[in-house]
């Protein structure tokens, strides 16, 4: 049977010249071939197809939605964004080795710009490269080869998608409900949004939804308000982005679920995935449309934010995890992360989950062009860190923007034990009696 499958295989593929690094590089469109790869621990699969249709939209004629199961993400657009040095740091984090096979699928044909990717491959030392050259409709239909979707992946919206729903188009995992698109950021909307933003979308200053000098959420009945200042109720499918990184935008959107908002989305990359897909841009403002009533008593969903008291508890819990989205430096007081905040240092007890290099940067946990980074990479973070979905996790970082979009990360995953404690190191750090650590941490947890 082997020798049967061997012989299959070597007459499947089609052998095409080698490459500057002299990596053999074959093309096959058999789904015999595809399929005996899946699962092979002596090879990587690399999606070359947008991010949307790796999360598990359906996209180009895709039966399914979603990847290969246990394949990574790599969408051709990104080596438009990488000089060779992060070309060679982000194939080491899809598994990609000296001696491996890779397989490259979701791309009929390797145009000039894969040749980037090749020559990438080539010095990483695989043993070969493999193109699965077979359409979507093709490979997703058939039922053998497993694929994985993330649970909620519809709550990370794509360009194409938005703007059919602003046109009045019905796309898919939309119910017909009224519906608003926000940028938010902080500030006015001379800040950022009046140099650009998508036509018809409206502003949201973050200063309307928390206020210093903790940045702490309002309280119920100010959100309330702010809320329907804003023409949101319970109901409406709220749709939000940001101008730069998504943080502030993944930051409203967490208090409104709070609140109780039934359907809150994100623009997975930002206003920058809009503008590179070349959709149309604006510069006119859009006013709001205030409602007379939420519809709803907030909040509807209160654990999804706990305070200070709520943090200590998740801390003394032995199923607990106080997850600090914060930067190393930050972590072991080197920086308190802020220019106005003096007190260095780290909660004592909490578990440190990764952010990037600073306070105003996650890339952590976002890919090269903002959307949000794959749930192989980012599970194995958390799990060196003991991290896993059956614990209660809250998250913090200095003001809550971070930690926030890294838990709509994870709830777009379906963990569901996630909150965010709100006051994060900003409130923390306030009261002298609470209890702060300084230098090296380990994972204390398995």
């Amino acid at each position: 049977m082997k020798r049967i499958l061997f012989a299959l295989i070597v007459s499947a593929l089609v052998l095409t010249p080698c490459f500057a690094d002299e990596v053999p590089l074959t093309v096959t469109d058999s789904l015999a071939v595809f399929r005996a790869y899946i699962g092979n621990s002596e090879s990587v699969m690399l999606d070359l197809r947008p991010e949307p249709a790796y999360q598990g939209w359906k996209l180009d004629g895709a039966s399914r939605g979603g990847h290969v199961a246990g394949a990574m993400d790599f969408p051709i657009s990104w080596l438009d964004l990488m000089d060779e040095a992060k070309l060679d740091e982000v194939l080491s984090q899809k598994g990609v080795a000296s001696g491996k096979t890779v397989v490259l699928y979701g791309a009929e044909k390797l145009d000039g710009k894969a040749q980037k990717l090749l020559a990438g491959l080539g010095r990483k030392g695989v043993k070969r490269i493999v193109l699965f050259n077979a359409p979507a409709s093709s490979w997703t239909a058939d039922e053998t080869i497993p694929m994985y979707s993330y649970p909620k992946y519809h709550l990370y919206v794509y360009p194409e998608w938005l703007k059919s729903l602003m046109d009045g188009g019905k796309p898919d995992n939309y119910d017909g409900r009224t519906f608003k698109v926000f940028e938010a950021s902080w500030g006015e909307e001379k800040t950022s949004y009046v140099n650009g933003h998508i036509p018809a979308s409206i502003h949201i200053n973050t200063d309307d939804f928390e206020e210093g000098p903790i940045w702490n959420r309002l309280s119920d009945e100010r959100l309330k308000a702010a809320m329907e200042a804003h023409g949101i109720t319970k109901d409406t499918l709220v749709v939000l982005y940001s101008t730069t990184a998504n943080m502030a935008a993944a930051r409203i959107a967490w208090i409104l679920m709070y609140c109780g908002v039934e359907d809150v989305r994100l623009l997975d990359g930002g206003f920058n995935a809009w503008k590179s897909a070349g959709l149309p841009v604006s510069t006119e403002s859009t006013p709001k449309e205030p409602v007379k009533d939420f519809g709803g008593n907030v909040p509807a969903n209160k654990e999804l934010i706990i305070d200070t008291e709520e943090a200590k508890a998740v801390i003394a819990d032995t199923n607990g995890r106080l997850v600090s989205i914060r930067a190393w430096a930050e972590q072991i007081g080197e920086t308190s992360g802020y220019a106005w905040l003096e007190r260095k240092g780290r909660i004592s007890g909490d578990v440190w989950g990764h952010s990037g290099p600073d306070s105003q940067t996650l890339p952590d946990f976002e890919n090269v062009d903002g959307t949000m980074r794959n749930y192989i990479e980012i599970t194995r973070m958390w799990n060196e860190w003991g991290i896993h979905p059956e614990n209660d996790v809250a998250t913090f970082c200095g003001t809550g923007w971070r930690a926030a979009e890294v838990n709509f990360d994870f709830y777009v995953l379906g963990w569901p034990h996630i909150s965010l404690y709100d006051g994060g190191w900003c409130e923390w750090s306030n009261d002298p009696a609470n209890p702060v650590q300084f230098g090296d941490q380990k994972p204390q947890y398995k």
